[in-house]
């Protein structure tokens, strides 16, 4: 296992090297200035525009920006155009919320999909199937910008029961951990109800193929519990798939943040990434996509090794 890790982690390097000189290429290649989007260059002479290019790094050669980005990538020290903070800074202040959104919404979806998925597969065909295959393509075909303003209008509303926007009470500098989760309770069910229905199907179809082993069979003509034989038994086998799934869904999830939290008003990094790319602020972005794209390998590293905790049969090479 540990010889695995150390392969898979040296892989990584050249993967996020080269998605960091693609996505530097694009930001480089889309029309603008973003010097005029820092400052009215109009009311600036050349030599004032040419210092001002000069400290921003816009005035080098492309490959030149490339390794400089790099360098301060590695050091830490890539600051903000448009804000001149310290971008690794502003990730910390920023990633607490994204993190607790993504964690809350995977949580809650494999909580309500993976019951759901077996519901259904425990009666296939069955009018109650119908209605929960009914409801998951209903739920694929939700907007999540859309869910988030009805569940605002209902909820904030109309019932005054959840706050609209934000992450703790605007009157009050003090706010406890336990004042901002009704802030966070909207965000993450729309964020979730996005997961519930694939995981509801994956979990449905891997349990179907599971029920119909010779070892579940065994289990059932044992005299053993309904429950035991299709939590303890079946599911456990027909995890692995939807283990998959969640792997895969996670660069959509980290996608709809950036949604999510400019409905919500949230401060978090899917908000910090349009910010980001409005302002052309390439420093930014370029952090913002390696952390994405870090997690995302991370994820599927992570969905490798819960292959053979979850089935002791596959051995990782």
């Amino acid at each position: 296992m540990r010889g695995y890790l150390i392969r898979r982690s040296v892989q990584l390097v050249p993967v996020v090297l080269g998605i960091s000189l693609v996505t530097f290429l694009i930001v480089r290649l889309a029309p603008g200035d973003p010097a005029a989007l820092l400052v009215d260059t109009t009311l600036l002479s050349p030599a004032e525009l040419a210092r001002f290019r000069a400290e921003l790094g816009l005035d080098a050669p492309w490959p030149m920006q490339f390794l400089a980005i790099l360098k301060q990538l590695a050091t830490g020290e890539i600051h903000s155009f448009r804000t001149g903070q310290p971008v690794l800074m502003m990730l910390a202040e920023r990633l607490p919320i994204t993190a607790v959104l993504i964690a809350g919404a995977i949580a809650l979806s494999l909580l309500v999909g993976v019951p759901l998925g077996v519901l259904s597969a425990r009666r296939p065909y069955s009018r109650l199937d119908d209605w929960l295959s009914v409801g998951a393509l209903g739920g694929l075909s939700l907007p999540g910008f859309w869910l988030g303003l009805v569940l605002m209008w209902v909820f904030a509303g109309i019932l005054r029961v959840l706050p609209a926007t934000g992450t703790g009470p605007a009157t009050r500098l003090d706010y406890t951990a336990l004042d901002m989760i009704p802030y966070f309770v909207m965000p993450t069910v729309v964020l979730a109800a996005g997961l519930v229905p694939p995981i509801m199907r994956y979990t449905r179809s891997s349990m179907l193929e599971a029920l119909a082993q010779d070892y579940v069979r065994t289990a059932w003509g044992k005299g053993l519990s309904e429950s035991l034989v299709l939590y303890r038994h079946a599911l456990r086998n027909a995890l692995l798939p939807v283990v998959t799934v969640v792997g895969l869904l996670v660069p959509v999830l980290i996608g709809s943040t950036a949604v999510i939290e400019s409905v919500f008003a949230m401060p978090g990094i899917g908000r910090l990434v349009v910010e980001a790319a409005l302002n052309r602020d390439y420093p930014t972005i370029m952090t913002l996509n390696l952390l994405t794209a870090a997690a995302v390998l991370v994820s599927t590293l992570v969905v490798d090794v819960l292959y053979a905790v979850l089935d002791p049969r596959i051995e990782l090479p």
